[in-house]
């Protein structure tokens, strides 16, 4: 057969087959809808797990970029995960054999201000300057960050603007290369513009701008530590590009002795002058490890990673039901059919023939499925990215429309689908009984038995699948319910947040408390609000500060064991606003502003508050037995570490990070006896409705400053929504697609009783000829209701013990195997479908035994 020939039969199959679902309206509306929802929930999800957890980075080869991290105990500090020292980063460019190119880069927020308008809050990167050329991303305008800008401290006042950045901002404007602007009061040109697409290396970090790393001290302005010689600070992420030929384990293998010899290196310097024996051998045990890097590195793909794969096997699961559903519609359909079949293949038609064109049916309805199914994926995509991502989230860029990857995965779906619900009901329809269905002789179809036993299989299958997603949807509301009641720990009503950061406008340290304090006194004095006070640390963010401390008579148990509470810096009065109670001692006042040198090094910013509190949890592990007030506590864990903060306060706890962790230990020190401060969340609790209120407060920090950018501000109601908004989504849309499920096969449970009532429409007429009572006919249907339903179950419920041990680490405060939930969605399954087969059965029972006996 040629191909033109080919072409010509498909044509004429297609015209054929769109004729038939034409004839039977009903039908063609039913399963085209049916398939655009199984399609389009499939997409819709898809379409989200596909740039979140499965794209590479739109770079030369991905697959050859790796990402440094190191394992074990470190001494020093942490900014941010994978993080190593920006020295040790220079060691490994220069000593290693592995690597064809490395580059390094650190995010950040800054503020912009060009040509005179008002100050605004964008994300950059400091980025090493082999950056791009590893990366192999091309300017569209001017020049890239080079290695040239790698050379002085502080001497390369220059920055590339993101592709996006400069079209949406700048309107794609030419002439914006060579232009200066001030980047956190730091006058710096415009060089270049990256190429479209590239985003940066890291999902929900989008930067606008590129900034030479030589300019940390500049973008960084409330650290007095040169991090770029500092080996005690890991900050930076380090990427390196893999030789040709060269895999991960091999480069691990290679760069781990040099590894091991910087470390020995590092022990030997003064900031292990008082590190005790213990920190010293645990520290030298450190590792370098080296991660896939085609990804990037992202803390919201790990977040959605495991939510977005079971979805996509529920929304997988729904699909399957559909399928089911169909190809118990085309079975029920081929029975009206019979006839035509029985005389194409009896004038001559082979079954193969016919089975094409059947299939060319299927196929026809999954198509049209699909198309509704892609717009129905555009708009549930758009529906999801507001109802479940913050409008504040910052760089976590997802594109609804359906690109050439959306639509192929749509394509192989319409396919599978086309072929798993139309090939069984096609083979089935081309083998009746020719010379019985031609004389109209009811049962003529092939296997009357046999179809029957296939529609009966199917519909077990959808209870079964419908059991298992609704059993998933309880216990993910649940989840969700335990964490809406838990709360953090004090009242959330009428409390507003927000930040900003007088750095980002120049202000110094000094100067940054006086202006603090006018804030508050500002707010405090504004009709409606009840109290004013700030906070470094921004709770329930899933951000934390931590930091090593020494305990004022506290004796280890083990090498190694020392206070690391979360860290706050406050300021008098927080914990009223939040209403959280000092349960012993006192809370902070104006007078707690002293602040003393430790010199425990040359450091110039090594310096401590002389007053601290802490938390139930701390008092508790720390200070078991004795009263905590009075007692004191130091930065460091180091033998001898001075301890010159006094504790003055215990307070009730409360949660830190988010809902889901346990509340740890917890200290606040003075903002007005800290060396260094920077950004703040001023917290407000208001007698008022706070949205009322949130105009006004605008204006207030705007008439302090126009020139301070005000960024997230939100009521901790909407945080703590915010907060929940992974197990929101999984709790929503389990319950909605459990719900279709469990529709979708009551429907096909109809269905197939309907069906079957009808093929024994003359053995309950002479059932009831004989004297058979309605409920007895009744219960003829509803015996095989019930069985059918039985069987699904019996599958479902160890099915669902198997597979919901898969999303324990996504469940709070209920068990897998919850017993209670497993019993209500049973139950719930077992009523629904017990009323869907009760129609066929009541139609069954009302049967005229005269009109039944004439039935063929």
């Amino acid at each position: 057969m040629t191909i033109l020939t080919w072409l010509d039969t498909a044509i004429r199959d297609l015209k054929y087959a769109l004729r038939a679902l034409r004839r039977s309206p009903g039908f063609t509306s039913i399963a085209v809808l049916t398939l655009a929802l199984g399609i389009g929930a499939n997409t819709a999800i898809f379409t989200l797990l596909d740039q979140i957890l499965l794209r590479l980075l739109p770079v030369k080869n991905p697959q050859q970029l790796v990402l440094l991290t190191m394992r074990g105990r470190h001494y020093g500090s942490n900014w941010g995960g994978n993080a190593i020292s920006y020295p040790m980063y220079r060691d490994f460019q220069d000593h290693n054999q592995v690597f064809s190119g490395m580059f390094c880069r650190f995010p950040n927020v800054v503020s912009l201000s060009s040509g005179g308008g008002q100050p605004e809050r964008v994300q950059m990167e400091l980025v090493s300057g082999t950056y791009f050329d590893v990366l192999g991303v091309a300017p569209v305008l001017g020049r890239l960050i080079t290695p040239d800008d790698d050379r002085n401290p502080g001497g390369h006042p220059i920055v590339v603007l993101s592709y996006d950045y400069w079209k949406t901002r700048f309107s794609s404007d030419p002439s914006v290369i060579g232009k200066t602007m001030l980047v956190d009061n730091q006058s710096m040109t415009v060089v270049g513009v990256s190429q479209a697409g590239f985003d940066g290396v890291e999902l929900g970090n989008s930067p606008k701008l590129f900034i030479p790393i030589m300019m940390q001290h500049e973008m960084l302005p409330q650290l007095t530590r040169d991090m770029l010689k500092e080996r005690r600070n890991r900050w930076v992420n380090a990427f390196g590009r893999l030789k040709p030929g060269i895999t991960r384990e091999q480069a691990k293998a290679s760069l781990q002795p040099f590894m091991h010899s910087m470390l020995e290196m590092e022990v030997q310097e003064a900031a292990f002058s008082r590190a005790s024996a213990f920190d010293r051998s645990e520290f030298l045990k450190n590792i370098i490890d080296v991660l896939p890097g085609s990804q990037g590195r992202s803390y919201a793909r790990q977040q959605l990673s495991t939510p977005l794969w079971v979805l996509m096997a529920t929304t997988g699961f729904v699909l399957l039901i559909a399928c089911a559903n169909i190809a118990n519609l085309l079975l029920a359909r081929a029975t009206g059919r019979q006839k035509e079949i029985a005389v194409r293949l009896a004038v001559g038609a082979s079954r193969s023939r016919i089975i094409s064109q059947l299939m060319v049916e299927t196929l026809a309805l999954s198509t049209m499925g699909a198309a509704i199914g892609l717009a129905i994926a555009f708009w549930a995509d758009r529906a999801l990215m507001a109802a479940y991502i913050p409008a504040d989230s910052g760089g976590l860029r997802i594109s609804t429309l359906p690109d050439l990857r959306i639509l192929l995965f749509t394509l192989g779906v319409t396919l599978v689908t086309g072929f798993a619900f139309g090939l069984v009901p096609a083979l089935q329809t081309t083998r009746p009984d020719v010379g019985r269905t031609l004389k109209d002789q009811a049962g003529a179809v092939v296997g009357g038995s046999s179809q029957a036993g296939l529609k009966k299989a199917l519909v077990v299958a959808q209870v079964s699948l419908s059991l298992l997603l609704l059993i998933g949807a309880g216990l993910f509301l649940r989840t969700l319910n335990n964490l809406s009641s838990l709360g953090p720990g004090f009242p959330i009503q009428r409390l507003i947040g927000f930040n900003i950061d007088p750095t980002l406008a120049g202000y110094k340290s000094d100067q940054i408390k006086i202006l603090y304090q006018h804030l508050i006194d500002t707010l405090s004095a504004t009709p409606g609000v009840q109290s004013v006070s700030l906070a470094e640390m921004r709770i329930l963010e899933d951000n934390e500060w931590d930091s090593s401390m020494t305990v004022e008579g506290y004796s280890a148990s083990k090498p190694g064991e020392h206070a690391e509470p979360f860290m706050n810096r406050i300021s008098p009065g927080y914990f009223a606003t939040l209403s959280v109670p000092v349960v012993n001692g006192r809370d902070f006042t104006l007078n707690d502003n002293k602040e003393v040198l430790r010199g425990l090094s040359e450091k110039k910013d090594d310096w401590s508050p002389t007053t601290v509190i802490i938390n139930e949890t701390f008092a508790r592990k720390y200070f078991a037995g004795r009263n905590p007030i009075g007692l004191h506590v130091g930065f460091g864990s180091d033998p001898g570490t001075p301890t010159p903060m006094e504790v003055i306060g215990v307070i009730k706890d409360i949660k830190y990070t988010n809902l889901r962790d346990e509340i740890p230990e917890q200290a606040f020190v003075p903002y007005l006896g800290s060396h260094n401060v920077g950004d703040m969340t001023v917290y407000l609790r208001t007698a008022a409705d706070p949205s009322q209120l949130m105009p006004i407060v605008r204006e207030k920090v705007r008439d302090l400053d126009p020139n301070i950018p005000i960024h997230r501000m939100r009521t901790t109601e909407v945080q703590v929504a915010n907060s929940l908004s992974t197990e929101r989504m999984i709790a929503s849309l389990s319950t909605v697609f459990g719900f279709l499920a469990t529709i979708l096969a009551i429907i096909g449970l109809y269905g197939v009783m309907a069906y079957t009532v009808a093929q024994r429409t003359r053995e309950i007429g002479i059932r009831m000829a004989l004297g058979a009572a309605t409920p007895k006919v009744l219960w003829l249907v509803m015996r095989e209701v019930l069985l059918l339903v039985a069987i699904g179950v019996a599958v479902g419920i160890p099915a669902s013990l198997a597979l919901t041990r898969v999303v324990q680490s996504q469940l709070y405060g209920v068990n897998a195997h919850d017993i209670s939930t497993l019993t209500i969605a049973t139950l719930s399954l077992v009523l629904v479908a017990c009323a869907a087969g009760y129609i066929p059965a009541l139609r069954a029972s009302r049967i005229d035994p005269i009109r039944a006996l004439r039935y063929e």
